[in-house]
């Protein structure tokens, strides 16, 4: 066995001690740790001239949602609202009135979270609109909401079966709301997919030359004509490919994780989900959801590997290699796949980059196969597990079956 752990050992030496694998880490830290803050950077202008800085923005509005935190989002809050926002006048840019900066501002938190109910699909429900909603609405806000998720749901193609599932997690969210400053977390939730491509591709890069980099050093030659020796090499390749991808996928996402909280806030993890996708019919809160998608995300990581290594056992250029893996990676987020085809748009959400992103997680579209019904983010993470459980017996035989030439 321990012949097994030298031989890891090796394979983790001769791939961390390369300079561009240390510079392509090195560069998804940096890119990771830009994409939480890039936020900040910046102003928002006003007339061409800077108003304010996005990241005094960010304190001043932080400030705000703290002091509205622990309180109930009901009637008589939404109506603070409304009547804060009934003071700004007419302005073709009514962030920069002093009747929103002074009064409506510190409730822009609850003004966020309340307004896409009352969209539709032909009017998108605007600051006018809102600044004459009547007590009468307010007071049915839940009832609007519950209203438009149904009706959301029941358009969709899933069965029966799927639609009253939803339906009955739906009734679990716990109403009214109480709000909490959350962007540490949302901040987390809206920058994980891009991380997801960044871990992904640096993957690649560690992990392209496990088998095809044999091929053109020349040492399959004598790996392969190694009666004992081979196999015990090939699942220590495996091992390595399996194990490095999980461990930058999960120090990148720590990192993530800890950052959007460092700099935005660290509370937040048990506001429900709907403060963030008021229309989601899970109950979970938002420490939960940031679990799901760090679990989701590490099986996604462990495809990309099985992947990786198989192309890396068939081709004989780690540069191949990599070009079909980013190809992979890319190509899907460069497009989008229509709810009203579940087929398609389940199988389109299956991609590893995908698999990373929240809306995949949890989306409503149901995985139903012979009378079950299955959430996203117990498919996902299960259809990762079986690809990398077929691909790698491929990877292993096509390396050991490989002619030298």
């Amino acid at each position: 066995m321990s012949e097994f752990w030298n031989l890891v050992g090796f394979e983790y030496k001769k791939i961390l001690c390369k300079r561009s694998i240390q510079i392509a880490l090195m560069l998804a830290v940096l890119l990771t740790a830009f994409t939480v803050i890039g936020t900040l950077l910046g102003s928002y202008y006003v007339d061409g001239k800077p108003y304010e800085s996005n990241y005094d923005a960010m304190i001043k509005d932080r400030a705000y949602a703290r002091a509205l935190s622990g309180q109930s989002l009901d009637t008589e809050l939404i109506m603070k609202t409304v009547n804060a926002y009934a003071q700004i006048p007419e302005s073709e840019v009514y962030q920069s009135t002093q009747e929103y900066q002074n009064i409506a501002r510190p409730y822009s938190p609850i003004y966020g979270t309340i307004r896409s109910v009352f969209n539709t699909a032909s009017k998108r429900f605007n600051m006018e609109d809102f600044q004459v909603l009547t007590k009468a609405q307010a007071k049915d806000y839940y009832s609007a909401r519950s209203e438009k998720l149904q009706q959301s749901i029941q358009q969709t193609q899933m069965g029966d079966k799927a639609k009253m599932q939803m339906l009955v997690l739906d009734e679990q969210v716990k109403t009214p709301l109480i709000f909490s400053y959350t962007d540490g977390f949302t901040r987390f939730f809206v920058m994980v997919n891009t991380l997801g491509l960044f871990s992904a591709f640096v993957m690649a890069v560690c992990i392209a030359p496990l088998f095809s980099g044999e091929y053109s050093s020349g040492a399959d030659q004598l790996i392969l004509s190694s009666k004992r020796g081979k196999n015990r090499l090939i699942y220590a390749k495996l091992f390595t490919g399996f194990s490095l991808a999980v461990i930058i996928g999960l120090v990148l996402l720590a990192f993530a994780f800890c950052l959007s909280l460092a700099v935005f806030g660290t509370e937040g993890g048990n506001a429900p989900l709907q403060l963030h996708l008021i229309l989601s019919p899970y109950p979970l809160t938002m420490g939960q959801t940031a679990l799901l998608l760090t679990i989701v995300s590490s099986f996604a990581y462990l495809m990309t590997a099985a992947i990786t290594m198989l192309l890396s056992a068939k081709l004989k250029s780690s540069f191949g290699v990599i070009i079909w893996v980013s190809l992979l990676l890319i190509a899907p987020m460069l497009g989008s796949v229509s709810e009203n085809n579940i087929l398609l748009y389940n199988l389109y959400h299956l991609f590893p980059t995908q698999m990373t992103s929240l809306a995949s997680v949890v989306a409503v579209i149901q995985y139903e196969f012979a009378g079950m019904v299955v959430g996203p983010y117990v498919f996902l993470p299960l259809f990762a597990i079986i690809v990398s459980v077929l691909l790698t017996p491929l990877a292993y035989q096509s390396f050991k079956n490989h002619q030298i030439g």
